[in-house]
């Protein structure tokens, strides 16, 4: 509530402050709070020192103008129990997705022109038992709904189907990824249940987080051209992607504390130390998701876009600096939009990548029969086309509108989030998706540079699987 034309509520008086007051209902309690107005704030005639309880018919004054919390009409009660939920029926998309896995199971099979690799049949049939058992377990507790779920379970068989073609020596691997994501996804959505316990989570995570951060900077190794890797023996990952959902709790905020100075410099202050690192270890490509996930996440602490213009001012002026002296980043950008000019050189993965696409047509040449998974990184940076070519454009373009429908489910979800915690966390995780996807896709066919950003839940890599089920815990726990 205040005098700023981004307030909910906009009391346009010169004795209101521009950011007065904050009304909060949680737990089926109306609270206010104090925002460092100048006129203060009085309940039923007692002065509020920083935040209060308000009751229905209770009076509230901001610096003398005064307002009546009234009860809400019997239709806006209704509202939660009435909204139309953007889920399919989920009985026959889970045997939907189940007789494509088994089919496609087969294909990669018979696609097999040597020996027999046993830890393909293996490894898909524990994949299946564990989307089963966890379909069969969300039915039997009695949950509304598990359709995010069961969309993951399809993004993450397409993984694996990439896996078994271009680097089956990895299906384990992958498959005891998925394991710990769920496992990861199951205990961060009861541990996110209560409110209080998602605030504690939130600063633990900030903590492990920057821990990783001089973890990578003191042992992390270069790979690829950035230093994002850390080996500990057998163990290989990527701390970055880890920090990802340290990064979104970092952002979020319960109402009353949303607009205060203190949140939003941690907040800043966070976010800065995570870009500097990924600066520092030339991981340019995650920085970019990270910096767009702060800007959604900043505007809707704030919601005042001449701010977002000012931080997008200086981020123009850090890229230009960063491409101008760092070569590394340069390559990059002096063969975008003309790769076919270096097909044989610096434009070779996005020019294979196009030819893969095209020959893949609308229903793919078949999984195992592709050619791309020859070159570098198919299965991770250029995995669009190896879902184009083997599994076909149909698939491809599924898959890409699956991440999609995350973002459209999340925007669906937020305006009945039980806190803005919650609906913050549930947009930056949404965004980072989104962000990712579409530097994937469209760097790979020379839209845009190409970063060597994965796609959620289909690129393989152990520590980008677990990730992206920890960022679904946060979109689920705004329903």
């Amino acid at each position: 509530i205040g005098r700023g034309k981004y307030a909910d509520l906009v009391i346009n008086l010169p004795i209101v402050s521009r950011s007065h007051a904050v009304l909060t209902y949680h737990h089926e309690t109306w609270s206010i709070a104090d925002l460092g107005s100048k006129g203060g704030i009085e309940v039923n005639g007692k002065k509020v020192e920083g935040q209060g309880t308000v009751n229905y018919g209770d009076t509230i004054s901001l610096a003398g103008v005064e307002l009546v919390l009234a009860p809400p009409e019997e239709a806006l009660e209704q509202r939660q129990e009435e909204k139309q939920e953007l889920t399919p029926p989920e009985g026959l998309t889970f045997v939907l997705i189940l007789i494509f896995q088994v089919l496609a199971t087969f294909q990669v099979l018979f696609a097999q022109t040597e020996r027999l690799q046993p830890e393909i049949p293996l490894t898909f049939f524990l994949f299946i038992a564990l989307e089963s058992i966890h379909f069969a377990l969300v039915r039997l507790i009695g949950r509304r709904t598990c359709t995010l779920e069961m969309l993951c379970y399809f993004l993450c068989g397409l993984n694996l189907l990439v896996v078994s073609s271009a680097a089956p020596n990895s299906l384990y691997k992958q498959l005891a990824a998925i394991f710990l994501g769920v496992l990861v996804y199951t205990i961060l959505g009861f541990t996110l249940r209560k409110l209080e316990y998602a605030q504690k989570v939130k600063y633990l995570s900030m903590v492990a987080a920057a821990i990783l951060l001089v973890l990578n900077l003191a042992i992390g190794e270069r790979i690829f051209g950035a230093k994002n890797w850390i080996k500990l023996g057998f163990i290989t990952f990527q701390p970055m992607e880890f920090v990802k959902v340290a990064f979104v709790l970092a952002g979020t905020a319960t109402l009353d504390k949303l607009l205060t100075t203190r949140n939003m410099t941690a907040f800043i202050a966070f976010a800065g130390t995570c870009l500097v690192t990924l600066a520092i270890i030339r991981d340019f490509g995650t920085a970019v998701v990270f910096f767009t996930a702060f800007l959604v996440m900043a505007f809707m602490h704030s919601g005042d876009l001449r701010n977002l213009l000012l931080i997008l001012s200086g981020a123009a002026f850090g890229g230009f600096a960063i491409v101008t002296f760092m070569p590394y980043i340069a390559t990059r950008f002096a063969t975008w939009g003309k790769v076919w000019q270096y097909a044989d050189t610096s434009g070779y993965q996005q020019t294979r990548t196009m030819i893969a696409i095209a020959s893949g047509g609308l229903l793919g040449v078949g999984g195992g029969r592709g050619y791309l998974v020859n070159v570098a990184a198919a299965d991770t940076d250029l995995v669009f086309g190896v879902l184009c070519e083997e599994w076909g454009l149909l698939i491809a373009l599924t898959a890409v509108l699956t991440i999609v429908f995350f973002a459209v489910y999340t925007v669906t979800l937020i305006s009945y989030s039980k806190s803005a915690f919650y609906a913050i966390a549930a947009c930056g995780a949404a965004t980072i998706f989104i962000i990712q996807l579409a530097l994937n896709v469209l760097g790979s066919v020379d839209i845009l540079p190409l970063t060597g950003v994965t796609i959620p839940f289909i690129s393989n890599g152990g520590s980008s699987m677990i990730a992206s089920w920890g960022l679904l815990a946060l979109i689920k726990s705004a329903e």
